[in-house]
């Protein structure tokens, strides 16, 4: 148990690593495209305009406007607040939106950090949440739980619902358990050669993963989706 803790640990060590480094932080994985998110964020965005006061919780290496602030629980170059999600150090009633991506997965309790979202907004200020459905396990340093669509939007029931759906679909939930599935087979008891080999299988065949722009237009790709979203407004 001790050496499994350590190879974790250094495991963690080399991604926080990357994960700060701009060009080197790609490398931690498969751009998976998510389409239908990315444009309901962007409208988002574009609607509340440029003086609009938007935080990102969960950031990580990019910013989505001048504008928005973006927060995470540990310094990198671009991020404005360092803090934790289940206690958001700003008053009441700050922000016209939410945003947050691939973040509820790690919390220990998501329902603490969504009435944290609520509080922070003002009234019919927009929240927009994306978390995985099937995926593999991702600690980041800890990965917790899943969600369907119907999960999710019970999680922000405090909200008034103004979309959801799947933003990652069937080809991505495939295409990342498969080369999970290869790293495994493949690692020889090794979690850091898994990780590697999963990482170059997933390079080797991401161009299958298009396949998504076509079965996302499905009504009914959320069931085998690799990843849910949600867009709400404070009531």
């Amino acid at each position: 148990m001790i050496v499994d803790n350590q190879k974790t640990g250094m495991i963690e060590r080399i991604k926080n690593r990357l994960r700060k480094h701009r060009f080197l932080a790609p490398l931690m994985g498969c751009p998976y495209p998510a389409p239908r998110w990315n444009r309901s964020v962007k409208r988002v965005i574009r609607e509340l305009g440029p003086d609009a006061q938007i935080m990102d919780l969960g950031s990580g290496m990019h910013r989505r406007s001048p504008n928005v602030i973006n927060f995470e629980i540990e310094p990198t170059p671009l991020v404005d607040v360092v803090g934790d999600g289940h206690v958001l150090p700003f008053a009441d009633s700050v922000f016209d939106a939410v945003i947050s991506e691939a973040v509820l997965e790690h919390v220990s309790d998501p329902m603490q950090v969504v009435s944290e979202m609520y509080r922070v907004l003002k009234p019919n200020g927009f929240v927009c949440a994306a978390v995985p459905f099937l995926q593999g396990y991702h600690a980041s340093p800890h990965d917790y739980q899943r969600w369907t669509t119907t999960g999710f939007v019970k999680l922000f029931s405090r909200f008034h619902e103004v979309e959801s759906g799947a933003c990652a679909g069937p080809t991505t939930a495939l295409h990342w358990i498969f080369r999970e599935y290869v790293g495994l087979v493949c690692s020889f008891g090794s979690l850091l050669i898994a990780k590697a080999v999963s990482l170059l299988v997933g390079w080797l065949t991401f161009p299958l993963v298009w396949l998504d722009m076509l079965l996302l237009l499905h009504p009914h790709s959320h069931i085998l989706a690799s990843a849910v979203y949600f867009v709400g407004q404070k009531k």
